[in-house]
């Protein structure tokens, strides 16, 4: 009995030894299956989830205009059809980007019998113009394979402006350029051109002459056409080039270069050294003045000033004039000329760096020096004034203001001519000419009315404040022109301020940050004038 009892517990461990050797057996070869699945999808060149092709879509509808091309249709991910995909747009070969399929799509889910949003409408920008290929590629979310829903043949116009470089003529200092440029993407509208005299650009020309021509062929409408004269200090056989400035998509275009022959300038006339009177604020008659320097003389401080103020402007009658004729030293300023200006004196400047002190002003020699330094105590000081036309506060809805005026290199100051709202409310408009660092370039601006924040009007002349300059400002009820020496060198007939605006000019820090302690230097200023029309 022992004995079978014997064999049958031996029976038993060996049957349960037998059972667990091969369940540990079986266990084995699992995880040897396992590992080397694991390792085939891993290293195999093609596995086979990337094989397999899981997006599907449409093309419901293209488009195209300057520029820009437009699709729609729908497209999804089999492999997580819940889930909203991508398109890839592709124009001419090359991708003009990626479109969400993110919109709500009844139609296709109740079609498909799937959920979410798969939709997808865009217009992309592209630089690839004419008749081109456009493509649509629907993105896969797994390692799937992208798939091409199809291409449509779509015809895009070049937004870049068009135009014409008609003609150029020379005199000493100046060339006249005329011409039409305008941007498809505005057609109605004005734009700018540049004019560029051996390589270096002379001033921005808004077209805003009318130009029936030019609106018949091209079925446009608005104003086109330039004709202008700009300074230049280049002589000889030059290059001219125009360029119209690009507005929205596409760039800016070459009109042409035409050689123009600039004659030299005749030498000006020695100063009279007979002693001269200041003119009556309205002088009937009044010595010629000799030919004005050009904006990019290189003349420096010891330039000659101009003489006495030469009468007004034709078609102009002067209400305000002062070439500053009565000795002023420094601080009796407002003791001299009192009736006639206003000085700033005890606030600080726009920056908030410096001060404003009418002790920074005086008069000799026929000039008002407006003293940029530091004091004592450390503070920046600068100055500003405001002519009072018929010794009474308040501007003018239009005008001409002139003012002859040369600056000192001095580091971390500036200067800015201003028409100022009498209201001191910025939305009234705020034109600015000459303004600019007086160690850097002299610009223009004419900040928006309405939206001052924005400048409807910006040019950078590449010019110094170190020469003597005449810069003048006519106000129309239609138009604003920038002039330097009786030159034009900008204009613009939109966004033209109504509302009464008053000379300002001031000279002060340009930003929060002191100016380097030994910055020093002077404003002069020959003469002011303001007029009205008529």
């Amino acid at each position: 009995m022992d004995m079978q009892t014997n064999t049958g517990a031996e029976r038993g461990r060996a049957g349960v030894g037998t059972v667990l050797a091969r369940g540990r057996a079986r266990r084995r070869l699992a995880v040897v299956i396992t590992v080397a699945a694991v390792v085939a999808a891993t290293l195999s060149a093609s596995p086979v989830l990337a094989a397999s092709a899981t997006p599907t879509g449409s093309i419901d509808g293209v488009g195209a205009g300057l520029g820009k091309v437009t699709v729609r249709g729908w497209a999804l991910d089999r492999a997580k059809s819940a889930t909203s995909t991508s398109v890839r747009v592709t124009v001419g070969g090359s991708v003009a980007g990626t479109v969400p399929a993110a919109a709500a799509r009844a139609d296709v889910n109740r079609r498909l019998g799937v959920r979410g949003n798969h939709g997808y409408s865009s217009s992309l920008v592209t630089t690839k113009y004419g008749k081109q290929s456009l493509c649509v590629t629907a993105r896969s979310l797994t390692r799937g394979k992208d798939v091409s829903l199809g291409c449509r043949t779509v015809t895009i116009g070049n937004p870049s402006p068009v135009g014409a470089f008609d003609s150029v003529t020379a005199t000493p200092g100046t060339v006249t350029v005329s011409g039409w440029a305008f941007d498809p993407d505005t057609s109605s509208a004005s734009s700018d051109v540049t004019v560029t005299v051996g390589g270096t650009r002379i001033g921005t020309v808004r077209t805003d002459v009318t130009r029936s021509d030019v609106n018949r062929v091209h079925r446009v409408t608005g104003a086109h056409g330039f004709a202008t004269s700009l300074a230049t200090t280049k002589t000889g056989t030059q290059s001219v080039c125009v360029v119209a400035v690009n507005v929205r998509n596409g760039a800016d275009k070459q009109l042409a270069c035409r050689k123009a022959t600039i004659p030299a300038a005749l030498p000006a006339p020695a100063p009279s050294t007979e002693p001269t009177t200041a003119p009556s604020t309205a002088p009937t008659t009044a010595p010629v003045p000799s030919r004005p320097t050009t904006p990019d003389s290189g003349a420096g401080s010891d330039q000659q000033d101009g003489g006495a103020m030469p009468a007004a402007a034709s078609g102009w009658t002067r209400t305000f004039g002062e070439d500053f004729t009565t000795p002023a030293a420094s601080g009796a300023f407002m003791k001299i000329y009192g009736d006639r200006f206003v000085a700033y004196d005890g606030f600080n400047d726009t920056s908030g760096a410096g001060m404003y002190r009418q002790s920074a002003m005086s008069v000799a020699d026929g000039t008002l020096d407006m003293h940029m330094h530091t004091d004592a105590s450390g503070q920046p000081t600068g100055a500003a004034f405001i002519p009072l036309v018929d010794g009474r506060w308040g501007g003018q809805t239009s005008g001409r203001y002139d003012i002859r005026l040369r600056a000192d290199p001095v580091k971390g100051y500036g200067l800015a001519g201003l028409l100022w709202s009498d209201t001191n409310t910025w939305e009234d408009g705020e034109v600015d000419f000459p303004e600019g660092a007086l160690d850097g370039n002299v610009t223009l601006s004419n900040h928006c009315p309405g939206n001052p924040a924005a400048n409807c009007l910006h040019r950078d002349l590449g010019t110094t404040f170190s020469a003597w300059h005449t810069y003048s400002i006519e106000w129309t009820p239609t138009k604003l022109t920038f002039l330097v020496d009786g030159v034009v060198v900008s204009s613009t007939t939109q966004n033209i301020p109504k509302k009464p605006l008053h000379l300002v000019l001031q000279a002060a820090t340009v930003s929060p940050q002191k100016p380097p302690r030994d910055a020093a230097g002077d404003v002069q200023v020959a003469w002011v004038s303001i007029s009205r029309a008529g």
